[in-house]
C-alpha cells in the first residue's frame, strides 16, 4: 500500500510541482489568499472531494474517508510574508513566499490525491481532513484588526480564528510540515520546538517644535524611543538562557520631517519565549524599559500588547511515526531530532489542544523571510515530504487505527479548546 501511495505521487509529481511553483510566484498576504484558495478548491473538487469553503475568510476544510474512527488533520498554510526585494514579491506590502507555505499546499494536495486514487481509506477505514489555513504570519496587523472590527474574524491568526470556530473539534491528530530553509543537501527535522510570543506596539508621544530654532520648546519622542530601546537592551543579561527569550522590533514611524522635533514615534516589537510564564515575565521587563524612555524626556508612552502564538511542544509519539518513514528517503544522520528554534508559529496554539507535529524539510536556498529565498531541489521540497506523510497516514490508520488511538490516549492535550480560548486568547 505504501508503494502504491508513492507511485501515485510520482505519477502526478509534475502537476503538483507546477501548482506549488505557481503559488510560490503569486503570493498573497494573510486573509487575502483568495486566488490561492481558489486553486486549492479547484484541485480538490476535481478529485470529487467535498469542501467547506470561506472559513475565516479564505480558509477551507476538505474531508475524505468514512467519517468514523480516527480523523487525521493535515495542515497547509496559505499566506506569504512581506519580504522586500524578492524576485516574486507582490505589490501588497512586498509579499513573497519566503516561508514556503506554497510548498505545504502542493505537498498536502499530493497526499489527498494519493489517498483518494489509491482508495486506501476504503480498505483500512479512518478519515483524513485537509485544512487550508490562512494568515499564519503575524503581519499586516492594521488590516487584520479592521477585519475584527467588521466582525469577519475574531483573532489575528488563521488557526486561532479557526480554533475559535470549532474547525478542529473533530480532529484527533494533526500533521504539518515546514521548510527548514538555508540547509544544504537533503535533510529533515522532527520534534523541533518553537517559541511563543507577545506582539506589541509602543507609541511615544512628545511635542513638536522647530528643530533648529526652538528645540527646547519640544519633547523629542524619537529620543524617548532611543532611550527605551537602550533600556530594553539593558534587560538582556537578565533573561535566563533556557527560557529562549528574544526581543526584537522595528521603528515604523520616526517623525515627519528633519526640521521638526518628532512628536510621535511608533515601534512594533515581539517578545518571544519558550514557555508562557517566561514570555509574560520578560514582557513585564520590556514594558518597564520602554516606559523609562518616555519618563526620561517628559513624554508619554502608550503600549498595546497583543496575544501572539503559544510555544510549540510537539507530540513525540507522532514524530516517531514520521521518522520511521523519513528513513526510507533520508539518511538517518541527516534527520535532526529535537532542535530548538526561536521562531514562532500558530501551530503551537493547535498543539496545545490536539497532539500535533510539524516536521521540517530542506530543498531551499537562501534565508527564510529573506530576499534570496528560493526552491533548489523540487523533489525534496515537494515530493519526498508528500510521500512521508502519505505513508505515515497509512501506518496511523491501519489495523482499525490502533496506533493512532494509542498515540491519542497517551498524549492528553494540555488544554481543552475552551481552556485555550480563555487562558491564552482571553488573557
Amino acid at each position: 500500500m505504501k508503494d502504491k501511495l508513492c507511485h501515485i505521487i510520482d505519477n502526478n509529481s509534475e502537476e503538483l510541482i507546477n501548482i506549488g511553483n505557481h503559488i510560490f510566484k503569486n503570493p498573497e498576504l494573510g486573509f487575502k489568499e483568495y486566488k490561492t484558495s481558489k486553486i486549492i478548491q479547484k484541485y480538490l473538487k476535481d478529485l470529487n472531494i467535498p469542501i467547506e469553503e470561506n472559513i475565516s475568510i479564505t480558509g477551507l476544510k476538505a474531508t475524505i474517508g468514512n467519517g468514523h474512527g480516527i480523523n487525521i488533520g493535515i495542515i497547509a498554510e496559505m499566506d506569504a510574508v512581506p519580504t522586500g526585494g524578492h524576485k516574486y514579491s507582490s505589490d501588497d506590502l512586498g509579499a513573497a513566499h519566503t516561508c514556503a507555505h506554497s510548498n505545504q499546499i502542493a505537498i498536502m494536495l499530493a497526499v489527498m490525491k494519493a489517498l483518494k486514487e489509491s482508495k486506501i481509506l476504503e480498505e483500512i477505514g479512518g478519515t483524513v481532513t485537509f485544512i487550508g489555513a490562512p494568515a499564519e504570519e503575524f503581519t499586516d496587523i492594521d488590516y487584520r484588526e479592521s477585519l475584527i472590527k467588521e466582525g469577519k474574524i475574531k483573532y489575528c491568526s488563521g488557526k486561532q480564528d479557526m480554533i475559535s470556530k470549532g474547525v478542529f473539534d473533530n480532529i484527533d491528530l494533526v500533521i504539518s510540515c515546514h521548510t527548514m530553509g538555508g540547509v544544504e543537501g537533503r535533510m529533515t527535522d522532527i520534534n523541533s520546538s518553537l517559541n511563543g510570543f507577545i506582539q506589541k506596539t509602543i507609541t511615544y508621544i512628545g511635542k513638536a517644535a522647530h528643530a533648529g530654532a526652538a528645540p527646547h520648546l519640544g519633547i523629542n519622542a524619537l529620543n524617548a524611543a532611543v532611550i527605551g530601546l537602550t533600556a530594553v537592551n539593558a534587560q538582556r543579561e537578565t533573561f535566563i538562557d533556557d527560557h529562549n527569550i528574544r526581543v526584537h522590533g522595528i521603528i515604523k514611524n520616526g517623525g515627519h520631517t528633519v526640521n521638526s522635533i518628532p512628536e510621535k514615534v511608533e515601534i512594533e516589537a515581539y517578545v518571544r519565549g519558550g514557555d508562557v510564564q517566561s514570555i509574560i515575565d520578560a514582557n513585564h521587563k520590556v514594558n518597564r524599559a520602554f516606559e523609562a524612555g518616555a519618563y526620561a524626556v517628559g513624554g508619554k508612552c502608550l503600549i498595546k500588547d497583543r496575544v501572539g502564538y503559544m510555544p510549540l511542544k510537539q507530540c513525540e509519539d507522532l514524530s516517531k511515526v514520521i521518522k520511521n518513514n523519513m528513513d526510507k528517503f533520508i539518511d538517518e544522520k541527516n534527520i535532526i531530532d529535537g532542535q530548538k528554534s526561536m521562531a514562532s508559529g500558530d501551530i503551537g496554539d493547535l498543539a496545545s489542544i490536539i497532539p500535533t507535529i510539524q516536521f521540517g524539510f530542506s530543498g531551499f536556498s537562501g534565508n527564510v523571510h529573506g530576499s534570496d529565498f528560493s526552491i533548489v531541489d523540487e523533489e525534496m521540497a515537494y515530493i519526498i515530504p508528500a510521500k512521508i506523510i502519505a505513508m505515515s497516514i497509512y501506518d496511523l490508520l491501519k489495523d482499525h487505527g490502533k496506533l493512532s488511538k494509542e498515540i491519542k490516549n497517551n498524549n492528553i492535550p494540555r488544554l481543552s479548546r475552551e481552556e485555550y480560548l480563555k487562558s491564552w486568547l482571553g488573557c
